[in-house]
Formats: C-alpha cells, structure tokens, sequence
C-alpha cells in the first residue's frame, strides 16, 4: 500500500512539473526519492512557462546555465586501468 502510494506520488510529481515546464524525468526521481514532498516541492517551485517573454527568456538562460556542467563534452573520466604510454 504504501509503495503504491510512493509510486503515485513520483507519476504526480513528474506530470506537475512536465506542465510547469520541468524536466519529467528529474521530477520522477524526486518524487521517487521524496514521495509526498516532491508533490509539493513541484508545486510550489516557480513555473518556467511564462505568458511574458522576457521573464520565459530569463527563466530559460538559467535552466541552460545550471544544465551546462552536464552537457560539457570534456568529461574526465576515472579509469582502474593504467594508461598505456
């Protein structure tokens, strides 16, 4: 009963946020982690959709900035194999 209710929470929380303009799937993980609270941290966390451009353009330039770390190219991985010189 309660993984039921911790799995509904999660689907609740990814539609909430798809419809504010978040990313589903980061939402699902919150929701899977948070349960009942990431119900409400979707809810009450800003809307990115803005019917004003400037504050739509202002939300999206921060969005890319947070998520530019992630999408970097250069990502240095840690191997156990020594490198062959």
């Amino acid at each position: 009963m309660i993984l039921e209710f911790w799995i509904l929470c999660a689907i609740v929380t990814a539609v909430v946020a798809a419809v504010r303009g978040g990313h589903s799937l980061l939402w699902l993980l919150i929701g899977c982690i948070l349960g009942p609270i990431g119900v409400l941290a979707a809810i009450f966390v800003p809307s990115l959709k803005s019917k004003d451009p400037k504050v739509a353009a202002i939300r999206q330039t921060e969005v890319e900035e947070l998520a530019k770390p992630l999408r970097e190219s250069d990502t240095k991985t840690v191997s156990a194999k020594p490198k062959d010189h």
